[in-house]
């Protein structure tokens, strides 16, 4: 009963809407869904046979090989509703070429209206292909939303010819009309026109590309707690706080832009002033990194060089010099790079190329050896050499005054604090240095392991700093003690007791107690 009841709705629906919209029904039911409407032309202008067959500029399209449509799609993405019309699989019966758009659609110079294209061979440096022949079948509009136009004058890699099955061959690697369309460029006269080729960009479909900034979105959480806390803490907020405090400021910086040109790619792609701005973002940023990570080693290295007179009075001033150090050179070199990149200040072949066919530089070693690689190795290399000092220094006066430390417990209280810092600011150089080394390996002998490697340490240096400079036993007292300040709250229990142990243990034994204090508990002290 169900089922007589079903069978006869279908068929008074079917007949229903036969009614209404006629022969026209039948097609769209025999629909076989060969191509997709990007792979149609409009074929209303031709007429049907006796055998349903419809006729089109000289080709005949088979019954399941045309269909009615009511809509067209603009932008690849906007469906606009049209009076119905016949569109026909064009491509199952001549070859194919895609034009971007027809002429006095666009805004823009890929849409001069024309009736031939000029390309290249392998045979020919140019033939003319008359899109009114019937020669090819001409589809029309963009084949994805993000495009980027070759320029073989300027590159050899963009250099492409015209194959005569309507691909297109770049690079040794060919493009279907799924993949590109030919615009025009007007220069000057109707009489002077270029064809252009407009290809997909192509994202990267590597699954790291997915899990790395993922991953960089849950270290970014710890960076600013540790920004937080060092900026809140005034025990903590002394010179090498505030430039830990810039460190990481730049780390995070880095972190947020690649994590929005890597995931947010409906927004942000090549040609757009997003993918620009967020390509020098993420240039500058690295810069940041590493100057300020120099500038710590520096600072370090001056504490222990010793014949400097580094009194309270001048924090304020060599903060000032290393934030016009560690500030004003990185944004010096982006300036100096955008410079070079707008005015082509140099050969094409040199020129980084932001945000053309990706955000970041163009994929050439040449351009990331001179605009990345090489200043930052060279930065490494001075941090390694300004360390290795400092380390000799320290193991230098170690050995010297073991024999009179009972003496000048104060002098080496102070000492064993500077040289706690020393080694909490190895480990981070070590956790960079390392993530660089296997950067470089990895760009240098093109392994995708120890890019892995690389990456896993990028993702993890939130974590990793949040350990080092805010969960330890010293700090988070200090938090708590911050917290109950704030609230006018009275001080906890422990905090009176080791308050008075400590005031008993200066008493009866002099200033010992950064001696009795763990390396590990000491945080960061005022100078």
């Amino acid at each position: 009963m169900n089922m007589t009841f079903w069978s006869l709705f279908l068929m008074m629906t079917i007949t229903g809407i036969s009614a209404d919209t006629g022969e026209n029904y039948n097609y769209m039911l025999q629909w076989n869904g060969h191509c997709n409407f990007y792979d149609t032309v409009n074929i209303s202008s031709g007429y049907k046979d006796a055998n349903d067959n419809f006729i089109f500029g000289g080709v005949k399209f088979e019954l399941g090989e045309y269909k009615i449509y009511d809509y067209i799609i603009e932008n690849l993405t906007e469906k606009v509703m049209v009076e119905p019309h016949y569109r026909g699989c064009i491509c199952k019966y001549r070859k194919c070429i895609r034009l971007c758009c027809l002429g006095g659609e666009g805004k823009h110079q890929a849409c001069v209206k024309t009736t031939t294209l000029q390309v290249p061979t392998h045979e020919e440096d140019n033939i003319i292909i008359d899109i009114e022949s019937h020669e090819y079948g001409i589809l029309v509009g963009k084949p994805c939303k993000q495009l980027y136009r070759l320029e073989p004058n300027d590159y050899d890699d963009d250099k492409w010819v015209f194959l005569k099955n309507g691909s297109i061959e770049v690079n040794s690697a060919v493009a279907n009309t799924d993949e590109y369309c030919f615009g025009q460029t007007l220069n000057g006269s109707m009489s002077d026109i270029t064809t252009d080729v407009l290809l997909c960009y192509q994202e990267d479909r590597d699954v790291r590309f997915t899990v790395y900034p993922i991953g960089m979105l849950i270290s970014i959480p710890f960076l600013i707690i540790t920004f937080c806390v060092y900026a809140f803490i005034p025990e903590l907020r002394n010179l090498h706080g505030k430039c830990l405090m810039c460190y990481v400021f730049s780390l995070t910086t880095f972190y947020v832009a690649l994590c929005i040109v890597q995931l947010d790619k409906d927004r942000v792609f090549p040609e757009t002033f997003e993918c620009a701005f967020l390509g020098y973002t993420i240039y500058i940023s690295v810069f940041l990194c590493f100057f300020w990570l120099n500038v710590m080693c520096y600072d370090i290295w001056s504490t222990f060089k010793g014949g400097v007179n580094r009194g309270r009075t001048s924090v304020a001033i060599r903060f000032l010099f290393y934030s016009l150090y560690a500030f004003g050179l990185p944004i010096f070199l982006t300036l100096l790079v955008f410079i070079i990149d707008s005015w082509k200040l140099v050969p094409e072949y040199y020129l980084p190329d932001f945000g053309e066919k990706r955000c970041w530089m163009r994929e050439s070693r040449t351009i990331e050896a001179i605009y990345i690689y090489t200043p930052i190795s060279i930065i490494m290399v001075i941090n390694v050499v300004l360390y290795s000092v400092t380390a000799y220094r320290i193991w230098t006066v170690q050995k010297e005054t073991s024999v009179i430390r009972n003496g000048e417990s104060q002098k080496h209280s102070k000492m064993d604090a500077d040289t706690d810092r020393f080694f909490l600011y190895l480990r981070l150089f070590i956790i960079m240095g390392v993530t660089w080394i296997t950067e470089s390996i990895s760009w240098v002998f093109e392994n995708s392991i120890v890019f892995y490697v690389s990456d896993f340490l990028n993702c993890i240096q939130g974590l990793i700093i949040f350990l080092l400079f805010v969960w330890k036993p010293k700090v988070k007292k200090l938090i708590v003690r911050r917290y109950r300040s704030i609230r006018k709250l009275p001080p906890a229990t422990s905090q009176i007791t080791n308050s008075r142990t400590e005031t008993s243990r200066i008493s009866s034994s002099g200033t010992h107690s950064m001696k009795h204090m763990s390396q590990s508990e000491k945080p960061m002290l005022r100078d």
